[in-house]
């Protein structure tokens, strides 16, 4: 293996490197600033050769050139985009958006030493935003093959999860070792993490990373690693005694976990589906302030039902999810409704103008109808006599 490059070296005249990230058994990233873009920060992923001779490095080098051209059209808020590859002294390096803030692994420590783990609000809410990312892969065959805490980033400027070191590292590294198996001795995949149908056979499917998701979300609920909640004689996971949490999203995750892949939730659109439905069918817990919800996202997955809506903070109005299901769908009707303006009745000259005319009829109606009854009474020739109160009439003379 190829040691790491000097810090403060820097590579194709552009990317200086700062420190260290992280090293794997098949990739060592870097944090490199981007002399090009004003040193703004990169990320510097290095794919490490099992072999170096002539003809491994020539199939290493083509599938990572095919493999990145594919990765680098994926575009997604949720995943750091890629920005170019290189080769430089027999180095395959790739470049991508550096992420700040802290990985959930680290939050889950901080929570830790205040004797607190996330909890079932948080749990949902992280499963609700992660879903969209992963269906996002899957539906262009790009399997994580990596989902752990320490590659879920909570991004500070807007307090979303990324999903980091997914992709092309693990994929070459994946497609290498179907080439030549003999010569690699590496998993891919963290030990506990990844299902035993990738560590045995190096496949991955997309129910592999719904459970290395699941595992993740158990680990930070119960604040165990792994190997201390699985049972390896049973072949079972025993978590539910070190959190609480609801029956219902206890056995979605169960499932999940489950040791067969044929008896978990084959998609993203399955476990939505099933997210979705129990949300609905059970009493909510209003999220705190820093965990509104945000408009629902487009379909995840072509002839799917659509997922759930993602929470994060937003200044959009939606609706919460702690409302009560019977409080819902009235909302949701409100918002959907088109809103229409009223005119009031002097903006409607037609009203006006038909009000005009009907008083003018009826005024002149009464008018004749007046004058033909004075007229009808004179013709008569009766005198008018209008007897006054004040002048009484004198007393007839008796004889």
């Amino acid at each position: 293996m190829q040691p790491p490059i000097s810090l403060q070296t820097v590579l194709q005249n552009r990317y200086r490197l700062i420190k260290i990230l992280g090293e794997g058994g098949f990739g060592r990233t870097y944090l490199a600033a981007d002399l090009g873009r004003f040193n703004e920060l990169c990320a510097l992923k290095e794919l490490i050769p099992f072999q170096n001779t002539p003809e491994f490095l020539a199939k290493a080098k083509q599938l990572f050139q095919k493999e990145a051209s594919v990765l680098y059209k994926i575009h997604h808020p949720q995943i750091p985009q890629f920005r170019a590859t290189f080769e430089q002294d027999e180095r395959l390096v790739l470049v991508q958006d550096y992420i700040e803030g802290k990985s959930y692994l680290q939050l889950l420590q901080e929570k830790q030493a205040i004797n607190k783990t996330f909890t079932e609000v948080e749990a949902i809410q992280l499963l609700q935003q992660l879903l969209p990312v992963l269906a996002h892969l899957h539906v262009r065959g790009i399997i994580h093959r990596d989902i752990s805490p320490d590659n879920i980033i909570w991004r500070e400027i807007d307090s979303k999860p990324v999903l980091i070191d997914f992709g092309v590292v693990n994929e070459i590294a994946s497609r290498i070792q179907a080439i030549n198996p003999q010569s690699v001795t590496t998993t891919v995949g963290k030990l506990g993490y990844a299902p035993i149908e990738q560590l045995q056979t190096g496949r991955a499917y997309a129910s592999s990373d719904l459970y290395s998701l699941a595992v993740s979300i158990i680990v930070l609920l119960t604040g165990k690693q792994p190997l201390e909640l699985f049972d390896d004689e049973q072949f079972i996971w025993n978590w539910q005694g070190w959190t609480k949490v609801s029956q219902e999203f206890a056995c979605l995750l169960n499932r999940m976990l489950s040791y067969k892949p044929s008896d978990r939730y084959q998609s993203v659109a399955e476990v939505a589906k099933a997210l979705q439905l129990m949300l609905e069918s059970a009493p909510q817990t209003p999220l705190p302030n820093s965990l509104q919800p945000v408009a629902a996202l487009p379909q995840i997955e072509q002839n799917s039902p659509p997922h759930l809506p993602v929470t994060a903070p937003s200044q959009i109005n939606t609706m919460a999810i702690g409302r009560r299901p019977d409080e819902i769908k009235p909302i949701a009707t409100k918002q959907l409704q088109p809103t229409v303006t009223k005119l009031s009745i002097w903006e409607r000259w037609w009203a006006i103008a038909f009000i005009f005319v009907a008083v003018a009829l009826i005024a002149g109606g009464s008018s004749l109808l007046f004058v033909s009854w004075l007229l009808n009474n004179n013709q008569k020739g009766e005198p008018q006599t209008f007897p006054s109160p004040l002048i009484a009439e004198p007393p007839s003379k008796s004889n």
